[in-house]
């Protein structure tokens, strides 16, 4: 039986950050996923400045428009434009992105093979054996880059590990009949504990309402956003209706066991904030592939290595959680000293540039019965 220095299963953002780290360092490395690609994927599809310079390459190819300023409201009277004298945000088609990223993981030399259902995988001294409907496969090690349903978290830790909690969205492409061109929204009034958002993609709009707790995950139907669709957008085309959960809580993960690894949403690593999960998948797919290839290469613990390069985005997911629950709990407060105009820059440059986006909500939390009784800034530069 052939075996690969790494089977990673999973294709997208997570997998191919590690595969391609690794092809790139010489590792024999196998990508293993169930979807042929392209396919459609439901996310809102923006790439942060922090997510582009994680990235070994450019995504050029596949970037629709870029946006520098964000517009946040509460409701329609409430609205404040954060801006930036830089791009902030890379607008993409999550199909598009993820197809472009594995040829360019293929072209640096992972091999790619689509699977059926895996019934399990067994961890011995020196290596992994993943079993297939089809066939097994053995590599030395193994992530689990398969979203927010693993089937390798499952097989590690059960089907509702403690740690593990979960978002969720329902998305939509959308076409206005006006061509009418939007800026990159959040809307904090349509959802509790969540929020609307209107990603601009040159020839059409994402617009999808999102929870960061899936308790609330009953109450968004294709209903209730066809109900939002039309009050901002009228009787605009509406495809690719979409829901999608999101993984989190990789900030109370336990240690990685023996030669597996958990990346991306099957790991936690989305923000509870703000929903992204592009930039945690990345960068816990290349920390994955920095540790096993470090074992290899040097004999040094591929599971020490791995918590201590993952130690600073598991802090940064923990403020975030706990800036969730308070700014998603005290939306009045919150929003009014987040638009504050102390806050120049900050929440915009939090967003864009660094994984400090949990500490800034917590310094709002602290500040906030300060400034939530000054007037909201309407333009914050």
């Amino acid at each position: 039986m052939e075996r690969w220095d790494a089977i990673i299963v999973g294709a997208g953002p997570a997998g191919c950050a590690a595969a391609y780290d690794l092809a790139t360092a010489g590792r024999p490395v196998l990508l293993l996923d169930r979807a042929e690609f392209p396919r459609h994927k439901a996310c809102a599809g923006g790439l942060t400045r922090k997510s582009l310079r994680a990235l070994r390459y450019s995504v050029a190819p596949v970037v629709r428009e870029t946006v520098s300023a964000i517009v946040v409201e509460k409701q329609s009277v409430e609205a404040a434009t954060l801006a930036s004298r830089n791009a902030v945000c890379a607008m993409t088609v999550r199909q598009e992105l993820d197809h472009f990223c594995l040829q360019q993981t293929r072209r640096a030399g992972a091999e790619f093979a689509l699977i059926g259902p895996i019934s399990g995988f067994d961890i011995n001294s020196d290596g992994v054996v993943v079993r297939t409907t089809e066939r097994d496969y053995r590599a030395r090690f193994l992530i689990g880059a398969d979203g927010v349903h693993s089937r390798v978290r499952q097989l590690l830790y059960g089907e509702s590990p403690r740690w593990f909690w979960r978002g969720f969205a329902l998305e939509a492409r959308v076409y206005p009949t006006n061509g009418h061109r939007s800026d990159l929204i959040f809307d904090f009034a349509p959802v509790r504990r969540g929020y609307g958002w209107v990603f601009p993609k040159r020839d059409h709009l994402n617009v999808g309402l999102g929870v960061y707790d899936d308790s609330g995950a009953q109450k968004l139907d294709r209903a209730r956003l066809s109900s939002y669709i039309h009050e901002r957008f009228g009787d605009a085309r509406v495809e690719h209706v979409t829901g999608q959960f999101l993984g989190f809580g990789a900030e109370s993960a336990p240690k990685a066991e023996q030669r597996v690894f958990l990346a991306g949403d099957a790991g936690g690593f989305a923000d509870p904030l703000t929903g992204e999960g592009i930039y945690g998948a990345i960068a816990s797919g290349q920390a994955a592939a920095a540790a096993i290839d470090g074992e290899l290469r040097c004999g040094a613990p591929a599971q020490g290595t791995f918590a201590k390069l993952t130690t600073q985005l598991r802090q940064d997911l923990q403020l975030s959680a706990s800036g969730a629950r308070w700014f998603y709990g005290n939306l009045d407060l919150g929003y009014r000293a987040l638009t504050a105009p102390v806050f120049r820059g900050a929440v915009i440059n939090a967003y864009a540039n660094g994984t400090k986006i949990g500490a800034l909500a917590n310094a709002v939390r602290r500040f906030a019965r300060i400034f939530a009784s000054r007037p909201i800034n309407k333009t914050v530069t």
